[in-house]
């Protein structure tokens, strides 16, 4: 078996989310059919992490394992032939047969992007999260960066979260600006489900005046996601990049 692993791009508004659902369109449901397109098996495709429904990725990372070897030179146009426009494979690589997209991926970053201006271009449309009102850039960039660290922030899973530990380690949490156009960047080990989106839906409320800088910190020590704001809609979200520090033995130029 040779273990193959790809990054990839896409537009994450026609589709369910990154996992397989029965009877919905997804992400990983497109590159299984792709691969048995190709192989005429099925083949186990696993990604870094599920992106919700209408969430973009520019840089997601997946692997899967093929019983014959096929050079990264072929595999890669061949994928791009058969997959929908809005999915694109950039890089395919040659890893070692441990390798886990999940398992290894030692960090994540996550970008949202809001538009604050009255006027939306209709060329951003999908792909911002359109906010009207004047927002406090200082006050969100002051929160943004208290939630860096290792902190419990189950007051921003969403509520159907299961897993045992919601502490997770942020290491980069900024707002950035130019013009209307603002930025919210996060990068950490790991995060809850709906994390992202519930900070973001958070820092609004700070822009906003509606909720104080100061009352993060009871937020989070009260674990309880209604102290928190409403989750921001997905097609402000991208998944920008997954760090690993595992080298592949040889790829694509």
């Amino acid at each position: 078996m040779t273990t193959y692993r790809i990054t990839l791009q896409y537009i994450g508004t026609r589709y369910a989310g990154w996992q397989i659902q029965k009877d919905r369109q997804t992400v990983q449901g497109c590159l299984v059919d792709a691969l048995r397109q190709m192989t005429g098996k099925t083949v186990s495709v696993v990604g870094a992490g599920r992106t919700d429904s209408g969430v973009h990725a520019m840089r997601q990372s997946a692997h899967f394992r093929l019983p014959n070897t096929i050079s990264t030179a072929k595999l890669k146009p061949s994928l791009n032939g058969i997959l929908p426009w809005d999915i694109r494979v950039l890089r395919v690589e040659h890893v070692d047969s441990n390798f886990h997209a999940q398992r290894n991926a030692l960090k994540k970053r996550y970008e949202y992007r809001i538009y604050n201006g009255r006027v939306l271009s209709p060329f951003l449309r999908g792909y911002v999260h359109h906010v009207t009102a004047p927002l406090d850039l200082e006050a969100m960039q002051k929160s943004a960066q208290y939630l860096r660290g290792s902190r419990d922030f189950s007051s921003f899973a969403a509520t159907s979260t299961t897993v045992r530990s919601r502490t997770r380690t942020v290491s980069l949490s900024r707002i950035l600006h130019r013009g209307h156009h603002i930025r919210y960047q996060v990068e950490a080990d790991g995060f809850l489900h709906h994390m992202v989106r519930n900070l973001v839906g958070t820092l609004l409320e700070i822009g906003l005046h509606r909720m104080n800088s100061s009352d993060l910190a009871g937020i989070l020590k009260s674990k309880d996601r209604k102290t928190a704001g409403p989750t921001a809609p997905p097609h402000g979200l991208f998944l920008m990049r997954v760090y690993y520090t595992v080298d592949s033995k040889k790829s694509d130029k």
